[in-house]
């Protein structure tokens, strides 16, 4: 059996890959009701240079959650699936809590 020479090679990881993967995980936080989307927003805004991802993330939380809980949270959470999905390094990531959600109140009759 004759062995083939192995070619050294690359692989290319599409932005909005990386951006599914940190909208996922940050919707798996607990704290985190979802992602904060708007005509100007996707939620996620990436820079990515040189095998280093920088993200800002924007997010609504619940209401009774910590903020700074969930944020820290988020940002080791969100790092962590960087390195370990796409085998990129995580630079800073930013969390913007742009809102948070609280139960509705039902009108008195």
């Amino acid at each position: 059996m004759t062995e083939r020479p192995r070619v050294a090679g690359s692989t290319t990881i599409a932005p909005e890959v990386i951006e599914t993967i940190i909208k996922m995980t940050a919707c798996e936080t607990k704290g985190v009701n979802r992602i904060f989307v708007n005509s100007s927003n996707s939620g996620i805004k990436l820079k990515i240079e040189d095998r280093v991802v920088n993200a800002d993330v924007y997010v609504i939380l619940d209401h009774r959650q910590n903020t700074l809980k969930v944020g820290k949270k988020l940002q080791n959470d969100i790092s962590r699936a960087i390195s370990e999905t796409v085998g990129m390094e995580a630079g800073s990531i930013n969390i913007h809590v742009e809102d948070f959600d609280f139960p509705a109140v039902e009108a008195k009759q």
